[in-house]
């Protein structure tokens, strides 16, 4: 009889015959998979949480004009607020201030605003509304707050809005007889951020130079004027040292430093990465001599099957080859299994607010993207570990005797 075999006919009929043994070994590639692809789920969602509150902390340090701090009332340049704009003044000075900072080491971003006036537009808000000038390009502060990020810098005649402002995205609003374009949204803040209204330096100057829109008792804003600098120092440098540095040029600045107390939470967080991770090595490894095992009893069962398949012509490669495939069919049905039930389980947890309970941190969900990246690597490892299982099963079955593997016995 000289009928070509059918290897994938050979593997599913195997797998189909013992559905006990079989279905032990997925169960063991699931739970592998389910440990390996929730580690990585929920570091990439806390993290991705954590990055987000990190940056909506706004700006280290805010270099401002030397009597801005009569606004704190006291409370002199440290600041527990996070420095995300700067209050209404008019108190300024010039880009010029920028300039001079240039030079100042450890300073990884700048980016000037400027407070124009308050408005009262109905249409918008039944209290009056802040309006701002920022640099689209340079800001670091506003932009992390936004719904959803903008997919170009901000342009003349669009604006962002505060959270309690009665607009939505794409729609129109009028300043003091000037039309914009709402270009985004941003999330609440629970500041007066949520009544703010932020344009481009450029509308802004435009603006504050309409009839009416400034304050009679207020000086004129002149292009190039500013209220503030927000700073970004590189992260690990000192803020003392930047603070220090900043201010000795002048006497006519101040420097507002940020508390940093979010410290104590960044350490507990970049904990949990190294702590989910050791779980998954500890599984894994644990795992695999499981794994090992299944693959020899599988392969030591199978050996009279083995014998006549060999006695009827097939190579040792094939057998090698027949018996590796198993093992990778059974474990990527495992991860596949494995990464769907995990799936469905964190879903149900978001939506009922329990990953944020349980990791003390606001839990985003990964993208959809994110979400396939890690199930990708969820499977290769997993398949993986099949693979390297079944390796020495695999090499005995190929090098049994046909005639002592049909007697049933090795050698």
């Amino acid at each position: 009889m000289n009928r070509k075999m059918d290897y994938l006919t050979f593997i599913v009929a195997s797998i189909r015959n013992k559905p006990g043994r079989n279905l032990a070994t997925v169960f063991c590639f699931a739970f592998i998979a389910a440990n390996v692809f929730s580690a990585q789920y929920l570091i990439s969602g806390a993290s991705g949480s954590f990055d987000q509150g990190v940056l909506r902390m706004g700006a280290d340090l805010m270099v401002v004009p030397s009597q801005y701090q009569w606004l704190f009332r006291g409370s002199g340049p440290q600041n527990t607020a996070a420095l995300v704009k700067v209050e209404p003044t008019t108190f300024r000075f010039t880009t010029g201030t920028m300039d001079k900072m240039k030079n100042v080491t450890n300073i990884v971003k700048m980016s000037p605003q400027i407070y124009i006036a308050k408005l009262t537009v109905p249409d918008l808000s039944s209290s009056p509304v802040e309006i701002y000038g920022i640099d689209p390009v340079t800001d670091f502060t506003i932009q992390p707050w936004l719904q959803y990020p903008l997919d170009h810098s901000l342009n003349s005649g669009e604006v962002i809005i505060g959270n309690a402002l009665s607009a939505e995205r794409s729609s129109k609003i009028t300043l003091s007889g000037h039309t914009y374009t709402v270009a985004g949204v941003l999330d609440p803040t629970q500041s007066a951020v949520d009544h703010t209204i932020f344009l481009g330096l450029d509308d802004a100057y435009t603006l504050a130079a309409a009839e009416g829109v400034l304050p009679a008792a207020d000086p004129p804003i002149r292009r190039g004027d500013i209220n503030a600098v927000m700073v970004q120092v590189v992260p690990g440098a000192d803020p003392e040292m930047v603070n220090s540095r900043i201010r000795q040029p002048s006497n006519a600045i101040t420097v507002i430093q940020r508390h940093f107390a979010l410290d104590p939470t960044a350490r507990e967080v970049q904990g949990l990465p190294a702590l989910l991770n050791m779980i998954s090595a500890v599984v894994i490894v644990a795992a695999l001599p499981l794994i090992a095992l299944i693959a020899g009893m599988v392969a030591h069962e199978r050996q009279r099957e083995i014998g006549l398949f060999m006695s009827m012509g097939a190579k040792r490669s094939v057998i090698f080859f027949l018996v590796i495939v198993e093992s990778l069919v059974l474990a990527a049905i495992g991860g596949i299994a494995g990464v769907g039930a995990s799936l469905a389980v964190f879903f149900v947890l978001n939506a009922q607010g329990f990953l944020t309970s349980t990791l003390q941190v606001s839990f985003r969900m990964p993208s959809a993207a994110g979400i396939g990246m890690i199930t990708a690597v969820t499977l290769i490892i997993v398949i993986t570990i099949g693979s390297i299982a079944s390796l020495w099963p695999a090499y005995r079955s190929s090098m049994m005797n046909p005639y002592d593997a049909i007697r049933g016995g090795w050698r």
